[in-house]
């Protein structure tokens, strides 16, 4: 199965959710996470939440997306599914937001880890999205590797990193471009050590992403196994 995650630049690039999908058709995935984009029209087979922009998950026809307990009540911008298809797995969609008054990007992200403690459980799980973490941001310097390590205590790890043998902070492949020109690794796809294996994972590097976004899209393909747990 193919994941493909995208924070789409709403705040700069004002387009639709379903042009937003278009961008990405060719990557032909089985589930999209996309952040800050515009809410999907009705009929679209897409879950949303928060405001505009917000967060948006969708699966190709023959996925299942079922919305976890856990959803209710939970931090903004998370939105848990349990996975049905060739493969089955648990999905924490992630877009931690902070604003001023508001807790820290590194406080969101471990409450995430806390809240949705029953998806790592299982052993199976993904974390995708655009996590706004990285060593190369000077105020998360320290924040970001208590962050990977939480990750770890619950069996997660980031598949970028295991298969490029590179440490955080020392990503030879950016995902983000700031305004200034600096370039960091923020869009993630953890996975539980059990799928490390079967896990290719890439960014989409071609020039032109960073002409229509601030982020480049990352795809998680997932060899299938027997959908039981």
């Amino acid at each position: 199965m193919r994941l493909v995650g995208w924070n789409a630049n709403y705040n700069n690039h004002r387009r639709t959710f379903e042009e937003n999908v278009a961008l990405l058709e060719q990557f032909n995935a089985d589930v999209l996470v996309i952040c800050e984009t515009a809410p999907p029209q009705r009929g679209d087979r897409a879950v949303f939440v928060g405001d505009t922009p917000g967060l948006a998950v969708a699966a190709r026809d023959g996925i299942e997306l079922r919305p976890h307990s856990m959803n209710d009540g939970a931090l903004p911008l998370f939105a848990g599914f349990r996975v049905a298809g060739p493969l089955a797995f648990d999905l924490l969609a992630t877009w931690p937001v902070s604003r001023k008054g508001m807790p820290s990007y590194h406080d969101v992200l471990m409450a995430s880890l806390e809240r949705y403690s029953d998806l790592w459980a299982a052993g199976r799980a993904v974390m995708l999205g655009d996590f706004n973490s990285s060593t190369k941001v000077s105020s998360q310097k320290r924040s970001h590797p208590r962050f990977v390590q939480a990750a770890l205590a619950r069996g997660l790890v980031s598949a970028y990193h295991e298969q490029a043998g590179e440490p955080h902070g020392g990503e030879s492949v950016p995902t983000y471009l700031h305004g200034n020109g600096a370039e960091f690794h923020l869009d993630y796809g953890l996975v539980s050590l059990s799928l490390v294996g079967s896990v290719r994972f890439r960014i989409a590097d071609e020039p032109r992403w960073f002409e229509i976004s601030d982020h480049r899209p990352i795809i998680l393909d997932i060899d299938a196994r027997p959908a039981g747990r």
